[in-house]
């Protein structure tokens, strides 16, 4: 990856592990960001106070609070920055409510740099960038049962009909579907996939949006700015 696709940047690490946490925010560094650093929630909300933070990147188990706790924080002050990363080793929360908690992603430890830099570079871009990644050849679409959806500010939840289909975490699919009087068509990754009966036939899926059609791009763009809404991709739970 190229040096300084974070330059401008000014992102904050919150971690008790101070080996793990100068790791990260040594590497953030080198890729032209600047850093700084917190070793528990209250540390990371006298620098929130203070400066103005383009992304978090917080660890779930800590001392004194969690990243959870942090994430409740922020999200109840601006629904829309600073974007949040959360990182855990252990099952502290599904990638569901993460992200109706208003997480932009949850990353499972060992994790790898790159994959950390790549959501960190995705999660400081404009929406124009983030939602434009080109069309991606995907053969399995997916459409609400009745328009039965929620919109967040990063994707999409909706009650389907599989009829018979096998749906992966972290596979692409293709979406259409209708939003008050506007027509959302893309391609979006599976974030979560929950069957609803014991056949499998009726499920919910959370889709995170990857590549939305120019016009599509526009009716997001008007609601991302106007949306007080504060999940990621809200859950119907």
């Amino acid at each position: 990856m190229e040096e300084d696709v974070l330059k401008g940047k000014t992102l904050l690490v919150v971690d008790d592990e101070v080996d793990l946490r100068d790791i990260v925010a040594s590497e953030l560094e080198f890729m032209g960001a600047k850093v700084f650093q917190a070793e528990n929630i209250l540390s990371a909300q006298r620098v929130l106070a203070s400066h103005k933070i383009d992304l978090i990147i917080s660890d779930i188990r800590m001392p004194g609070g969690t990243g959870v706790d942090l994430l409740d924080v922020v999200k109840a002050k601006d629904v829309q920055v600073p974007p949040v990363i959360l990182i855990t080793g252990f099952a502290d929360i599904t990638n569901e409510d993460a992200f109706d908690k208003g997480a932009e992603a949850l990353l499972n430890k060992p994790f790898k740099l790159d994959d950390l830099i790549k959501m960190a570079v995705r999660y400081t871009s404009p929406v124009e960038e983030r939602f434009n990644h080109g069309t991606i050849e995907t053969r399995k679409e997916v459409k609400p049962i009745n328009g039965e959806l929620k919109i967040g500010r990063g994707g999409v939840s909706l009650k389907l009909d599989t009829h018979g289909t096998k749906y992966e975490i972290g596979e692409v699919v293709r979406f259409n579907f209708t939003y008050g009087d506007k027509s959302f068509t893309g391609e979006g990754i599976c974030r979560w996939f929950k069957p609803t009966d014991q056949g499998a036939q009726k499920a919910t899926m959370g889709v995170e949006f990857l590549h939305l059609t120019p016009e599509t791009l526009d009716h997001f763009k008007d609601y991302f700015e106007d949306s007080k809404v504060v999940p990621y991709i809200p859950s119907f739970s």
